[in-house]
């Protein structure tokens, strides 16, 4: 298995623009089509996860706690 990271090709200071327009928008009525996966449920995690869950997507989090709980 190779992974695609997908980098646009070019001088640095170009990639973001050439990346932000080559993305393709979701249609609306293709959300429940993708999954989106969100590592780390902290403050930003959760928020993510819960307004990516109320703009339709279907949506798993995840984390991991290397401590037991106290």
């Amino acid at each position: 298995m190779t992974l695609d990271a997908r980098i646009p090709e070019g001088p640095i200071e170009e990639k973001w623009e050439k990346a932000r327009f080559d993305l393709r928008l979701v249609n609306p009525a293709n959300k429940r089509r993708f999954t989106v996966i969100v590592v780390g449920t902290g403050l930003a995690g959760a928020s993510a996860a819960a307004t990516l869950a109320e703009l339709g997507y279907n949506v798993k989090a995840f984390t991991f706690h290397d401590s037991p709980r106290r």
